[in-house]
């Protein structure tokens, strides 16, 4: 019998997500939505009126009894709690997903407290994880501090966490307009994104191969869900 993998109409794909949290999280999100097809969007954010100017397939309003919609003026405690307050609405907005980029900016609010809430419960439903964090300028100095202690909480419950720095870009182009300069740094996480899924797909159908080439007893469970690790037939 010919193998299901060498007929060329086969096609074996993850739903991957990518999940924007807070205004430069929700931001890139909506670029994503207009510019990778093959990819769910889900926006949060604690700002109704910032969240209603970006297009997702999904948004989460989280807080609003709380913050009136008017955000959580920085306080990215208040946004980690927000986040916790809404983990139902998160897992719901999760499920059915294989592969997940959580994009938040650090140094403010939502994104710095939400992000690491949202990794967690991502990880808890054995999804395979990457956070995006977005560094503040070095002229917003008054973030700084609060964006240093967003990376840490990040990286401490994600190990595939990457930072973006926006100095870079401006290194690079010191005379690139500001406007200019936010949606280079959003092109640049939208091609890393399109790279670490294509990689990603990759191994999901290396190991789709692999299976497809062994024998297993009916009934037996079988899982590819830890893509990078063993499958497991037992």
């Amino acid at each position: 019998m010919a193998n299901d993998f060498d007929n060329e109409d086969t096609v074996i794909e993850p739903r991957v997500a990518v999940v924007g949290i807070g205004g430069a999280g929700c931001n890139v999100v909506n670029s994503v939505y207009w510019d990778f097809a093959s990819a769910d969007t889900i926006a949060i954010n604690t700002d109704r009126a910032a969240l209603e100017a970006i297009s997702a397939d999904k948004k989460l309003f989280i807080c609003r009894n709380v913050t009136k919609g008017q955000g959580t003026g920085g306080d990215a405690l208040l946004g980690r709690r927000c986040a916790q307050a809404h983990m139902d609405d998160i897992s719901d907005a999760l499920e059915g997903h294989d592969i997940v980029f959580i994009v938040a900016g650090m140094g403010g609010g939502t994104g710095t407290g939400a992000a690491p809430v949202v990794a967690e419960i991502a990880q808890r439903m054995n999804l395979i994880t990457f956070s995006i964090a977005i560094n503040p300028f070095s002229f917003e100095s008054a973030r700084g501090r609060a964006a240093k202690g967003g990376m840490n909480q990040l990286r401490a419950v994600c190990s595939m966490t990457v930072s973006v720095e926006n100095d870079l870009i401006l290194q690079n182009r010191p005379d690139m307009a500001l406007k200019d300069a936010y949606r280079a740094v959003n092109r640049s996480i939208i091609s890393f994104i399109k790279r670490q899924k294509a990689r990603t797909v990759e191994a999901f159908i290396e190991q789709l191969r692999h299976l497809d080439s062994i024998i297993v007893d009916p009934g037996i469970p079988v899982s590819t869900r830890a893509l990078g690790g063993n499958v497991m037939t037992d």
